[in-house]
Order: structure tokens, then C-alpha cells, then sequence
């Protein structure tokens, strides 16, 4: 492949080789290798299965590999398509070709096609999208100028960094089941079809991983919080091409985009070390259209003989590839098939979380169709309560090191607030000086100089906290949000000398939201 500078990194040896040595035992590979004056000259890797009609022939590799490729030197594929297709269809008379990954710039796609109406056989086939970056022309100052905003990047960098120092590192192949443990958190209530972090696979790309030589590479760039790793990629690198094959993050930083800030990271790296092309590889996830400067298109092919029943079969295929190549280009029913069926068949295979998911999903569903809400808003000015008291500061390094769901607590953090608690984080107090936020009605108050906003009180002693937040906070008032409803909480605000100053009211009537405000003093 070094004569036709191959960069695709499926079609290496390294890859074919191990794939069919870890992954492909049991799997009928059949790859003809095409001989000329005792030298060979073309590999076609082919898989084939028996069915009905005759045989299934695909690509090495379907599912694993994104892109697939005869192994061919350019200047005699022409020839040697037509010369083993011709012998392919001579030898078995019922067969239905479907033919995975054809990379269109490469342009065996379009030979294949011109073979076909040379031979009157008929093909469909169907393109996907293929994002690329075109690093060999890129100015990366101007090209992150135009992206640095982009879903507030800037903004949730600086957050992320906030909590401790953040390092982008090429990790060896030592951490791969750190990597396979991110993966899995990330996958595990999704529906994902890579198998990436699945026993089967495992040894295969770790394998991979370990391998250093020659123009085909395993790259694990990760991206580190203090010595946790909360995001990756692992990705090929063939020649001047890097592909990103796998990008994965810790679902608990959600919030500060880890995977945004790793593909910005990775993009200044790959020109560094002197790639021509970052390659998004296959598919319309948004964030690929949010970074690429150019696209490609990698084909499906679908063609058979003329018998009868392989005509049946290949009109089938046909009629399939075309419902689901729509399907992939509308993002939602993708994102409906990956995360809300992943999480049904994750609560189905833990079936003792089933009755109360259910319920889960009976309170976020209910409100779809009616919902009310009302809350006070309540403002103390005069303070003088003064006790003794010590709440202990939620740091970055103990939030890191909470075993449990931190996905909450990283929220607030990345949303102002300032956590305090006395025996337990999870029964943390907040404090907001900017804002106040009443996050299930989508309402953000702004809160003037000497002011601070309290949440999530109910867990401690009010007058302990208004204590310890005069003693720490200096503040002229002290804002509180309560439902109107809680009587016994309305009282207690009410005899610590809260005055209500707002009240919102909420509803939600098929979907159509109403909310209304009135000051009371």
C-alpha cells in the first residue's frame, strides 16, 4: 500500500491481519489474492456468508471497519475489477454483492460502477456523509476564531480548568482499561453499536494499541482532570491521515463539553505533528459539522447476478439500505434509537431498577401534559442571627473523589454555585452570588451587589446557614425560593423574618408553558 500511498488504516496489514486473527476466526473470510507472472499484484478481502438464495459477499470486517477498499495499485484497478468479479460470478451463480465503506475521493466506487454497466448488472447504493479536516490548509488561529464561542467553548473550558489543572497526554497502551472504563460509563445507557469496550473486542484493540511500527498507528490521546481521564479518542493514524474511530467522555462532566475541549486540543496536535487530514469518519452527529472544513462521502454498494432469486434478495437489501440511510440523516431519530431505546434496554437488563424508572418516567412525562407550579420568592435583610457553626467547602479535589454520581454537584459547580456541607456532600447547601435560578421553570434573576442566593437548605439547619453565610458572605440580603404550597417551610422562612417579595406561577398545558410573575411588596 506504500505505492499508492494508502491512508486508510483498514485496509493496512496490521489491522486485516489482527482483525481476522482476534475478531474474525469463526467468520467465513475469504480474501483472493490476484497472481501475475508469479507475483502478486491485488488482495480482495472479502467475507461471504451462505443464505436462501445462494451467498452474501461483503467487505472484511463490516461493522469494525468504517471504510473498506480493495488493495490494488491505482494504475491496474480497471483491470483487475473487472478480471475477478467476472471470475466471482462465473464460479457462483447465485450472488448478492454488498460492499461497505467505499471511500468516493478514492474512486473505486466509480470503477466498480463502470464495471457493472459494462457487464448490464444493475447497482444501488447509498452515501454517507464523511466530515474531514483539511489540516495541510488550515490557518488554526483564524479557523478557532470562528469556533472558539461555539456552544460557549471559551466559557466552558475556563469552568473545567477552574476545577483543577486539565492536560492533553498521548497515553500509552498501559491505560486502555481506563479508556475501556470511560467507554463503557459513556455507552452503558446508550445503545451503541461499536462493541468498542465489549469482552469480544477488548483484546483486539488493545492489541492494536500496543503496536508502534511502521505507517499504520494506534493514537490514545486523552484528556486528563488532575490524574482522572474524563475524556479520549482512539484513533488510526496511516500515513499524513488521522481517523478518529472512537471519542468517548465521562457522562459526569457533561456539562463542561470534555469532548469539545479534547477535539479542540487534537486538532492543534494533529497539525503539530504533521497530519494533512483529521478525518471525523462516518456519520452526521452535529459536533462533526461543528469542526470540519470539508466533506467526503463513503458509498454502500449493492449489486447481484440475474437469477431470480438473487434478484428477490438484492431488491430486499435495496429497499433496506434505503429506509435506514434516511434514518441516519435525521439526527433526532438517531439520538431517539441511541439514548432514549439504549436507556429502556439498560433498565430491562437491570430489572430491579424497572418499577422505579417507570415511576421516574411517569413524573417526567406526566408534566407534558399538565403541570403547576408556584414558588415565593423570599428575601431577609435584617441579620442578625449569630451562631457558631463550620460548614466545610466542596473543593474540586473532594468532588473528584466522590465514588457516587457526581453529574449534580458538577452542575452547580459549573453554574456558579458554591457548595457547603457538614457530614455528607451529597447533603451540601448552595450558595449564589450572581443569580438566582429556579431551574425547573427555566428562570434566571439577576442579584445586585451584596447579595447571595441559598438553595437546596432543607438538608441543615436554616439559622446555622444564615449564620455561617453572614459571617462568610458579608451580605446586605439573603434571597430563598420555596414552593408556596410547603406550608410548614412558609411558616419557618416567616418566623426567621423572610419577607416574600415574588411569586411565580408555572403551568404547562400540553406542551404550551405559562409563566407569570407577581411582586408582592
Amino acid at each position: 500500500m506504500a505505492d499508492n500511498k494508502n491512508t486508510n488504516p483498514f485496509i493496512e496489514y496490521e489491522f486485516v491481519y489482527n482483525w481476522w486473527r482476534f475478531l474474525g476466526e469463526k467468520e467465513e473470510v475469504e480474501i483472493y489474492a490476484v497472481k501475475e507472472n508469479n507475483k502478486i499484484t491485488a488482495f480482495f478481502p472479502f467475507q461471504i456468508k451462505r443464505k436462501w438464495f445462494g451467498s452474501l459477499l461483503h467487505f472484511l470486517a463490516l461493522g469494525d471497519a468504517n471504510y473498506m477498499d480493495i488493495v490494488v495499485r491505482n494504475r491496474d484497478k480497471d483491470r483487475l475489477i473487472m478480471f475477478v468479479f467476472d471470475s466471482l460470478i462465473k464460479q457462483k451463480k447465485h450472488i448478492v454483492f454488498s460492499l461497505h465503506g467505499l471511500l468516493e475521493s478514492l474512486g473505486t466506487s466509480d470503477k466498480l460502477s463502470n464495471y457493472l454497466k459494462a457487464r448490464s448488472l444493475k447497482e444501488k447504493y447509498r452515501s454517507i456523509v464523511t466530515p474531514y479536516i483539511d489540516l495541510q490548509n488550515l490557518s488554526y488561529d483564524e479557523y478557532m476564531n470562528t469556533r472558539k464561542k461555539l456552544h460557549g467553548l471559551d466559557r466552558r473550558e475556563k469552568k473545567l480548568r477552574l476545577l483543577g489543572e486539565v492536560r492533553l497526554e498521548i497515553s500509552p497502551a498501559a491505560q486502555m482499561e481506563r479508556i475501556f472504563d470511560v467507554h463503557k460509563k459513556r455507552w452503558e445507557k446508550k445503545n451503541d453499536t461499536s462493541g468498542f469496550s465489549s469482552d469480544r473486542k477488548k483484546a483486539f484493540f488493545r492489541y492494536l494499541a500496543e503496536q508502534s511500527n511502521g505507517e499504520f498507528g494506534v493514537r490514545l490521546t486523552s484528556l486528563s482532570l488532575e490524574d482522572e481521564i474524563i475524556a479520549f479518542t482512539y484513533g488510526f493514524s496511516c500515513r499524513e491521515r488521522y481517523l478518529d474511530y472512537v471519542l468517548g467522555h465521562d457522562p459526569d462532566f457533561d456539562v463542561y463539553s470534555p469532548g469539545r475541549v479534547l477535539v479542540k486540543e487534537k486538532i492543534k496536535k494533529s497539525i503539530t505533528d504533521g497530519f494533512q487530514k483529521l478525518d471525523m469518519s462516518i456519520g452526521y452527529e452535529p459536533y462533526k459539522f461543528d469542526w470540519n472544513t470539508d466533506i467526503d462521502y463513503t458509498r454502500k454498494t449493492i449489486f447481484s447476478t440475474n437469477t431470480l432469486r438473487t434478484k428477490i434478495y438484492r431488491n430486499f437489501l435495496w429497499a433496506k439500505e434505503y429506509f435506514i440511510s434516511n434514518i441516519r440523516k435525521h439526527y433526532s431519530l438517531v439520538s431517539f434509537r441511541r439514548n432514549t431505546l439504549g436507556k429502556i434496554q439498560y433498565y430491562l437488563r437491570n430489572e430491579e431498577k424497572v418499577n422505579r424508572k417507570i415511576y421516574t418516567w411517569y413524573k417526567k412525562v406526566q408534566p407534558l401534559v399538565y403541570e403547576r407550579k408556584q414558588y415565593y420568592i423570599a428575601k431577609l435583610s435584617d441579620l442578625k442571627i449569630e451562631m457558631n457553626c463550620n460548614f466545610q467547602n466542596i473543593s474540586s479535589e473532594s468532588v473528584l473523589n466522590i465514588s457516587g454520581n457526581r453529574n449534580e454537584i458538577l452542575q452547580k459547580i459549573f453554574n456558579g454555585y458554591k457548595g457547603y456541607y457538614n457530614t455528607e456532600i451529597q447533603k451540601a447547601f448552595w450558595i449564589n452570588e450572581n443569580l438566582i435560578r429556579l431551574d425547573d421553570m427555566e428562570i434566571v434573576i439577576n442579584l445586585k451587589k451584596k447579595s447571595v442566593y441559598i438553595r437546596d437548605w432543607e438538608n441543615e439547619d436554616l439559622e446555622k446557614i444564615i449564620s455561617f453565610v453572614q459571617i462568610k458572605y458579608h451580605p446586605q440580603h439573603i434571597f430563598i425560593h420555596i414552593n408556596k404550597y410547603d406550608k410548614g417551610k412558609v411558616e419557618k422562612l416567616k418566623s426567621i423574618g423572610f419577607q416574600f417579595t415574588e411569586m411565580f406561577s408555572y403551568s404547562r398545558i400540553f406542551g404550551k408553558r405559562k409563566i407569570k410573575a407577581v411582586e408582592l411588596i
